[in-house]
């Protein structure tokens, strides 16, 4: 803030200097007398022109504040929240599919049997709920017929646990089927290729599992219908 002060104090020395002149004039000619009329006439001009100089100067601008730079985001930077999203959805979408193609045994098996329960609880309507159960149950059929290439040391409990969940959920499935004797088609579908995985399986099961899969072929027996239909 200091910048206009120079150029006042300067006009200031100068007032000040024109002063004491004009007053050793003005003493010399009258030498114990007050000031003279054109004494204080020139004093008033001197101070007008002075006051109007300083009124009429211009002031100096300021400093200019610096603009500040827009920093340019690289294009790498900016997509990354977008290329971390993606990832994320990769890789869920990677183990989704992993654990949709898990066997009984294996580590994301669980995670499996869980999403299959979650959205059977948030089925509301019945029918609907009976389309999922037929596609589980035909999941459980296909997994018992991979553990029967298996070489693994529990490949039999791990085969008779997977029959009784397919039992169990084909019953719940058809409960929900109002004319047992003239089911819909796609009962008698579902009926009839169960029917056709398990009767190759039964011959390769031991005693045990052979008896749940006979039980289980009789209970769908009912509802494929007669061939052809």
């Amino acid at each position: 803030m200091g910048w206009w002060r120079l150029p006042r104090a300067r006009r200031a020395a100068r007032i000040a200097a024109r002063l004491e002149e004009l007053g050793r004039r003005e003493a010399a000619g009258h030498e114990g007398a007050g000031p003279r009329a054109e004494f204080r006439e020139g004093l008033r001009a001197e101070l007008l022109r002075t006051h109007q100089e300083e009124r009429a100067a211009p002031r100096r601008p300021g400093p200019a504040h610096a603009r500040p730079r827009i920093r340019r985001v690289p294009l790498l930077v900016r997509l990354r929240p977008w290329l971390a999203l993606g990832a994320m959805v990769g890789a869920t979408m990677s183990v989704a599919a992993v654990t949709y193609s898990a066997g009984p045994g294996e580590v994301l098996y669980p995670l499996k049997r869980a999403a299959e329960s979650t959205l059977l609880t948030l089925t509301r309507s019945e029918a609907e709920r009976a389309d999922r159960q037929m596609t589980v149950a035909r999941s459980r059929a296909a997994e018992a017929a991979e553990l029967l290439k298996a070489a693994t040391p529990d490949r039999a409990e791990l085969i008779g646990q997977t029959l009784e969940d397919m039992d169990s959920t084909t019953r719940l499935a058809l409960e929900k089927v109002k004319q047992p004797t003239k089911p819909p088609a796609k009962v008698r579908r579902f009926a009839r290729e169960q029917k056709k995985v398990v009767e190759k399986m039964v011959p390769k099961l031991d005693a045990e599992n052979r008896e749940i899969a006979t039980e289980y072929l009789s209970l769908i027996d009912g509802y494929a219908g007669p061939a052809g239909n």
